[in-house]
């Protein structure tokens, strides 16, 4: 069972290294500052380990970036450094999303996505997006909704996929791979109606679903 480092210690990170604990995954949270007192919860969780990111980093075999989205290439290159030598190789899920300020959280591109701006920085580790396109509440409880939910990711096709699409299964989604890396940019924008529907204020809708909904992929195998 492959070792998953959070790299961020917020709510997203909370919610997915628990959910993949209670699965019995080895998980460990990557912080800038391990003097935190809040770090106190995570290092509740079993088994998880709390360390430098670069430590973090070179103990896991699957990163899940869960941090401020990076909004240009100077951001996405300062991240990548931040993960040390040790990220070469490995499968590295982004969960973020370049927002500008609250009320208008409006994905915002310097030329390409974030998740692509993000491989372009890594270029020998496997980048993937995930994660990306819902908030806590259903990381949490993944089964609120009485049904399956549809987690949509894109990266490579390889063997990261399915270690990606096993992590995904492991928080209790339905993995749905679509394509390469480039569709991070559809992934995103989908995120950024997520955001304006759930979060009051938010974007330029009057419409409000509340943050118990999710986009789902419904489908009918090919006989």
């Amino acid at each position: 069972m492959s070792k998953v480092s959070l790299i961020g210690t917020g709510n997203v990170a909370k919610a997915l290294g628990s959910r993949l604990a209670l699965k019995g995954r080895p998980v460990s949270y990557g912080t800038r500052d391990l003097s935190n007192l809040k770090l106190a919860e995570l290092k509740q969780q079993q088994d998880a380990t709390v360390k430098t990111i670069p430590e973090a980093v070179d103990w896991a075999d699957v990163l899940i970036l869960a941090v401020p989205g990076m909004r240009d290439r100077a951001a996405a290159e300062q991240l990548a450094s931040s993960l040390g030598p040790g990220v070469a190789g490995k499968v590295v899920i982004d969960a973020t999303n370049p927002l500008t300020p609250y009320p208008g959280l409006e994905v915002l591109w310097d030329g390409s996505s974030g998740g692509e701006l993000l491989q372009a920085a890594l270029p020998t580790a496997h980048v993937f997006k995930a994660f990306n396109s819902m908030w806590t509440p259903l990381m949490q409880q993944p089964d609120a909704l009485g049904q399956p939910i549809s987690m949509m990711f894109a990266g490579p096709a390889g063997p990261g996929r399915e270690q990606v699409a096993d992590v995904i299964s492991d928080v209790g989604f339905e993995p749905v791979y679509v394509g390469p890396i480039r569709y991070a940019r559809n992934l995103e924008a989908l995120a950024e109606l997520w955001i304006h529907l759930a979060v009051p204020s938010a974007g330029f809708t009057q419409e409000s679903f509340g943050m118990h909904f999710a986009f789902q992929v419904s489908r009918k195998e090919a006989k």
